[in-house]
């Protein structure tokens, strides 16, 4: 796993509460597509996980997801606040049509 921006090589942090995904302090995923990007603070821009990484992490997320109220939310996507708050993680369940 990465743990640096493919873009611009910022460094794209830890967290300690997706024990599948070790780094990132933001996340999006898409459980339909089997989509999981961590989304870089310095630039904005998503990477996309590698696809061996993806399926725990976005089962862990999905769950994650269940057990936390929406903060915001479109048709599309929720923004959810981060689950363990020490940690410091944004999510976002994106659901593509």
């Amino acid at each position: 796993m990465y743990s640096v921006c493919l873009h611009c090589r910022a460094s794209l942090g830890s967290t300690e509460s997706i024990a599948a995904l070790p780094i990132g302090r933001r996340i999006a995923f898409d459980a339909s597509k089997g989509r999981l990007w961590v989304i870089c603070r310095a630039c904005e821009r998503w990477n996309l996980t590698p696809f061996e990484e993806r399926r725990v992490a976005i089962e862990q997320s999905e769950r994650a997801f269940l057990d936390t109220r929406v903060r915001v939310s479109t048709d599309a996507d929720n923004l959810l606040p981060a689950p363990h708050v020490q940690h410091k993680l944004d999510a976002l369940k994106h659901d593509a049509r």
